[in-house]
């Protein structure tokens, strides 16, 4: 499976009205980047990608990887699931490599 990040938000007003002025002045937004890919099976992090986001997403990666199917995705048998971190998610396209692809999509 890929998982790539396909957008990386910050919200700063959220982070302003939640934060302690402290912890505020560290605030920065998530490591990961648009663009980058990560390649796993569906039950193993993939080396490098955050732990909270894998927590989020690892569920849709194995829906994907056993032909879990949304109506009307593209590219077939993918998914678009993100981090929850609410002061700066990240959404990833989760799909399958294409030799992993179903050959009947």
């Amino acid at each position: 499976m890929r998982l790539t990040a396909v957008k990386k938000d910050v919200d700063r007003k959220l982070a302003e009205r939640f934060m302690t002025p402290e912890r505020l002045a560290s605030f920065r937004g998530c490591g990961h980047e648009v663009g980058d890919e990560f390649v796993c099976e569906p039950v193993a992090q993939p080396e490098g990608m955050c732990p909270w986001a894998w927590a989020d997403v690892e569920s849709f990666v194995r829906i994907a990887a056993f032909e879990g199917r949304l109506d009307g995705a593209t590219p077939p048998n993918s998914w678009v699931r993100w981090c929850t971190d609410a002061f700066r998610p990240v959404s990833f396209l989760i799909e399958p490599l294409e030799e992993e692809a179903d050959p009947k999509a």
